[in-house]
């Protein structure tokens, strides 16, 4: 392990020569999205960095919280990814894995999100989502205001995830690029694009009032009206209890992930450095 002095000083250096992810939100990656040698994912005062010395480094200010301990191998220039059995894979240029992160998970769709509470969860699969309504024009527009971010150097801080037992009240919502899932008073849960184009509704307008959604410890969405009545919910996970966590993501989807697989501030705990499975 490297002196905590040590660490400062490459924290110092990571801010100004550290970059976003490959990833389409700076504190989200979905299964398939990769860390490129310098880059990051962020949130507030913390970073999830992947160096150029082939460390996997999550830091709060100048303080490394976790490491991969891979720097010391020979390597550089290494990536990190999200495959599809929920694990992150640190390789390096020549494709040698080098750590992945716990034992791999049942194959589907993940997502590993720099939490709030400044650790690195992963959740998945899948439990549910909206549809993908985008054309591929949409896509295209997506990434060229993606390119425009990175030519500026523009990292936005976005409010895009709801954990389990968190509630969204009337008229909170969450937010990403130009999408918003909001809890209306009205009892309707609506995503939109922009000022008024609509993507997905829950249908379950006017049913009740001063509505609120959950996110319950089964991976399912509930909205409830001021007297506590269910008035919609998603099926729950067949996983069963656990931490999942609702994402609008950057395609304009929104999806619940879960349960927990794995976490930075368990890993001494639960990590087995198991290589991840070839496809």
């Amino acid at each position: 392990m490297a002196m905590p002095g040590v660490y400062a000083l490459l924290f110092l250096l990571l801010l100004s020569l550290t970059r976003p992810s490959t990833a389409h939100d700076n504190n989200i990656m979905l299964t398939g999205d990769i860390l490129c040698p310098d880059c990051q994912l962020s949130y507030l005062d913390t970073t999830f960095t992947m160096q150029r010395d082939c460390d996997l480094v999550l830091y709060e200010l100048s303080e490394a919280t976790f490491d991969s301990a891979t720097y010391a191998q020979g390597h550089v220039n290494c990536t990190a990814s999200l495959n599809q059995y929920g694990q992150l894979v640190i390789s390096s240029p020549d494709g040698t894995i080098l750590w992945a992160s716990g034992t791999p998970a049942g194959e589907g769709r993940y997502a590993a999100v720099l939490r709030p509470d400044k650790q690195v969860g992963i959740y998945g699969p899948v439990v549910w989502s909206t549809p993908d309504t985008r054309s591929a024009n949409d896509a295209l527009m997506d990434e060229e205001e993606e390119e425009e971010e990175d030519d500026d150097e523009v990292i936005p801080t976005v409010d895009n995830t709801l954990f389990s037992s968190d509630v969204l009240s009337e008229n909170e919502g969450l937010s990403t690029r130009d999408y918003s899932l909001t809890m209306l008073g009205s009892c309707s849960l609506e995503l939109v694009k922009g000022e008024s184009q609509y993507l997905w509704v829950s249908g379950s307008v006017g049913r009740g009032k001063h509505c609120f959604l959950r996110l319950n410890r089964m991976g399912q969405l509930t909205i409830k009206d001021d007297q506590y009545q269910s008035i919609w919910s998603t099926e729950p996970s067949p996983q069963g209890d656990g931490d999942y966590v609702l994402i609008l993501q950057y395609n304009g989807q929104a999806a619940v992930y879960g349960p927990l697989v794995w976490a930075t501030d368990a890993y001494y705990q639960t990590s087995s450095l198991s290589p991840a499975p070839m496809p």
